[in-house]
């Protein structure tokens, strides 16, 4: 689809970037971080929650007592825990996730994200 331009911004966004800028704008309420890494971590959450629907990731972040989480983590199940799809649009400052280790739901703070990699 096209996206038109109205002055310097264009009217069509697409979910993916609402929920982007969402995430930018909260990270940099609560971090420091130079405007590159807070667009880096936009973009790697959301490939992140694309890709946990289908597969299981290896997910790094900070604990919110500053200590090191790693967390292989899924969201399989989302649908037939919660009963309806999972959808970015809801994520609003926590990251939610099945611990696969811990057999549980968890959640981690947006803005404390370090990295993720898929588990093969």
């Amino acid at each position: 689809m096209e996206k038109k331009m109205l002055g310097h911004q264009p009217n069509h966004v697409t979910k993916e970037e609402r929920v982007e800028n969402l995430w930018k704008k909260l990270i940099r309420q609560e971090t420091d971080l130079s405007e590159e890494t807070i667009a880096w971590m936009a973009l790697r959450i959301r490939q992140l929650t694309e890709y946990m629907p289908y597969g299981c990731a290896l997910i790094a972040y900070r604990k919110q007592n500053g200590e090191f989480y790693m967390a292989r983590g899924t969201l399989i199940y989302y649908e037939s825990d919660f009963h309806r799809k999972y959808d970015i649009e809801r994520i609003k400052n926590h990251v939610a996730y099945w611990d696969i280790e811990q057999q549980g739901w968890r959640t981690f703070q947006i803005e404390n994200f370090l990295e993720w990699r898929p588990i093969v």
